[in-house]
Formats: structure tokens, sequence, C-alpha cells
């Protein structure tokens, strides 16, 4: 007989599947843009501190410099020497006015010439002061309307008081360097966070690019654990769902509660790489990933093409077990027909430069195994435990590249329509008795000639 199995993974689940990594990037990314915004506002506000503190700080050094040079001029009444030392003042960024007042509150000394000689007046509409060690800072509004921060100091020579020097600095003017600088720092955090945003933009594109490529990749194994993968029955597709998902197909249930070991007999196909380790010390880890997967990628689809579920991946190898239909036991034969089918093609790709599709060894056992659902009462997992494991497993490490060895159990299924050669007996495992194991050497038909490959499906029968 000459069954395939046909995959049965349509768009709308790969799809559904796709959703919540999609649901994952958007949230991911609503939240960067509103961190970045957030962020932004907070270095902006940093900024505009900085700048700030940077603008008073310059008025101090100046009123500072002011003071110190006017306390001789103050004592020898040398008003031209004060008027050229406030001539400085046109230097300091926002600066409106200085003066130079004397213990009697006359300004001797002023920026505008006409308010010399003329009483200090105190300012009105004034906030309340506010004294940086020996500077006071006092912001009032100007007859014209401008908010001005004032800073004085007083003049002291030989502890004796003898005025005060004043400084206005406009507030309009520091505010707008602020806000300068402010715009600038959000501008920059901005840039930055969109070309971060494009990376992580072009890495999801990048991501979602390999889950449509990939047959083993996340949203398959997503798949293989939340439906399962399709089993053999009757010549037909039927979805096992996955353990504590409810009713299956045909009335299989797979609730936890309602679930039990069952018995079945199985043939076992264990694909595994010859000298893998000596191969990935001599290939970089990218290249080592391109050929595992594009090896793991056609065992695959030929172990399902032929009613196969994988078990599970270990490593380099790949574990499958192959049922029976309802009217016939031919387990045996869709997994010999695969291994054959499956070797046919890893030697033809081989040839296109991954050299481990070149070195597969593939293990054949037949026999009964207890299959049911294992794991947690959160999750389970549909398992199968049996002798036939640990058969296969012994039978592809005596398989060299390129070969097929299936035990006698295998064997005495399919022997009228193949040819072997005998292997010696080995011990296995941790069994006492002997046991035999066959290298498959050709199929043939009813009439002892060699079996053709079927070049159109890339695949062949043994019936």
């Amino acid at each position: 007989m000459n069954r395939s199995y046909q995959p049965t993974i349509s768009k709308e689940r790969t799809h559904r599947l796709q959703r919540p990594v999609l649901t994952v990037y958007a949230f991911t990314i609503t939240v960067f843009i509103m961190a970045l915004l957030i962020f932004a506002q907070f270095i902006a506000k940093m900024q505009g501190d900085l700048i700030y503190q940077e603008k008073i700080q310059a008025g101090k050094i100046g009123l500072s410099h002011f003071v110190n040079n006017a306390a001789i001029p103050l004592l020898d009444d040398d008003a031209l020497s004060l008027n050229a030392l406030l001539k400085e003042a046109n230097a300091i960024d926002g600066a409106l006015y200085a003066a130079v007042v004397d213990d009697r509150g006359t300004v001797r000394a002023h920026t505008d010439l006409e308010k010399i000689g003329t009483s200090f007046v105190r300012f009105e509409k004034s906030d309340k002061q506010v004294r940086d060690n020996d500077t006071i800072m006092v912001t009032h509004l100007l007859p014209d309307g401008t908010k001005v921060l004032d800073l004085s100091r007083p003049v002291v020579f030989m502890k004796k008081n003898l005025g005060a020097v004043h400084l206005g600095l406009s507030l309009p003017f520091i505010d707008g360097e602020v806000q300068k600088g402010m715009s600038g720092s959000i501008r920059a955090v901005i840039l930055l966070g969109l070309i971060l945003l494009g990376i992580l933009l072009c890495s999801a594109i990048a991501l979602f690019s390999w889950l449509q490529r990939t047959t083993y990749g996340p949203a398959a194994l997503l798949e293989q654990r939340t439906e399962r993968e399709e089993w053999y029955k009757g010549g037909e597709a039927v979805t096992i769902p996955a353990c504590g998902t409810g009713e299956g197909a045909n009335g299989y249930s797979a609730n936890p509660r309602d679930s039990e070991m069952k018995q079945n007999q199985v043939t076992v196909l264990y694909a595994g790489i010859k000298d893998f380790m000596a191969y990935t010390e001599i290939n970089d880890h990218q290249k080592l990933m391109e050929d595992l997967n594009g090896y793991l990628s056609l065992a695959t689809d030929y172990i399902r093409k032929f009613g196969g579920y994988i078990d599970k991946f270990v490593g380099d190898a790949v574990i499958a077990v192959f049922g029976n239909s309802p009217h016939q036991a031919d387990h045996a034969e869709r997994a010999l027909n695969a291994a054959v089918a499956m070797q046919k093609a890893l030697q033809n790709s081989g040839q296109d430069g991954n050299q481990l599709l070149l070195k597969v060894g593939i293990g054949i056992s037949s026999g009964v195994v207890l299959s049911g659902c294992v794991g947690s009462p959160a999750e389970k997992e549909l398992t199968f435990i049996g002798e036939s494991f640990k058969v296969a497993y012994s039978l592809n490490l005596m398989a060299g590249p390129g070969e097929i060895v299936m035990s006698r159990d295998a064997y005495r299924m399919i022997q009228p329509h193949v040819t072997v050669e005998p292997l010696p007996p080995r011990e296995m495992m941790q069994r006492t008795n002997s046991w035999e194991s066959f290298r498959l050497l050709k199929i043939i038909d009813s009439k002892d000639n060699p079996r053709h490959l079927d070049h159109d499906n890339n695949t062949s029968s043994i019936t």
C-alpha cells in the first residue's frame, strides 16, 4: 500500500498562532513610544534646569567682579571709575542694568546715566527675596512690565559697609534660552528613539519572515503544544488535540481527568547525524544553525508525509512515532517508506552544500508502547513510553551515514518487501539477551525486483 499523509496546517491556523506575537510587539512598541516621550520630557526638564542655573551662575560671577572692584572707587568717590566698571555688564547675557549704591542709598553709578545721583528706589511688585550666601535675589517688574531677577551683594571694605552692587537679569531672556535648550534635547532624544524603534521594527519583520519560512520554529512548536501534530488514522488525517483541551476527533478525549494510558503497537523512527560534534567544531554557529534547520525541516516533512508523529527533537535527532490505521498494521511500512524517502531527499539535497544531510543515520524499531497525557495539573503533554525508543536509539548508533537499520520485530512486519543485511548480535542497553538488527539494502516488489523510486513524489513505497 502507498498511503501518503499530507499536513493540514492552514493559513488561518498559522495566522492565529502569530496573533499573540503581533499583540506582544504592538504592546511593546506602544510602551516604548510612551516611555520615549516621558524620557524626553525628563531629559528636557533636566537640561532646562541646567541652563537656568548656568545663566544665574554667570550673573553671580559678573556681580562678584563688580563688588570686588567697586570698594576703592566708592571710598575715593570716583564716579568715573565706577561707571567705567559697570560698562562691562554689557558682556553678561541677559543683563538689563547694573548699579552701584552707596550706604546712604544714593546711586553712584548706573548703566542708565540718568539715574546717577538719584535715590535707589526699592522694588515694587517684587517677590520674596532669596538669600544665597552673600547674594540676595529678588524677582520684580520694571515699569514696562519686564520681569527681572535682581542680584545684589554688599560692598565691604575693612569690615565697613560702603554700599551694594545690583545686577538685573532678564527672566524672559533666560526662559527663552531654557526653552531652546529643552527643544534641542527633546529632538535629540526623539531622534535616538526613532532609530531604536526602527531597529525594533526591522527585527519584528525579520522574525515574522522567519516564522513564515520555517516549519519547526516557535510557531510550529506552539502549534504542536496547542493543537498537536496530525495523526494517520484510516487513511485520513485526524487531529489529536492537546491534553486538557476537551473532546478530540472521533470521540477521543483529551481531558486530563478522562485521560488514561493506552497500549499501542507502533514503529519508532530515530534519525540522527553521525559525527555531529566534529561538524560543530569546524563550522561557525550561523552555518551550523542553517544546516541543522535545513535537516530538521526536511526530516519533518517526510515524517509527516507518511503519517508520522513528531514526538520530539533532541539536539540533532528527530524521534517520530508511526501508529496503526484502523484496519491494517501498516505502521512499519510507513515508517520504512518515510525513512527511504527521507534518505533519498537528504542525499540529493546534500549535494548542494549542506554536508549534514549526508551524515544522517536512521534506526527503526517496532513494539508496544504506552501513550497518554503526562505532566502537571496545569499542563499536560501527549507522551509515549516504551522499550522501542531505546531500541531505535541503539539502531541509530549502528547506522552509518545514509543507512537505515531496523530491529527484528520491524523486519518481520515488512520482510517480503525488503532485502536486508543481518548485523552481528549486540547487547542492548541493560538487557542481557542478544538481539538482531538488519541493515536495509533495497526495497523489492512481489517479483523480487528492486522497487523503483517514485520520482514525481520523491518517495518510495514497499507495496
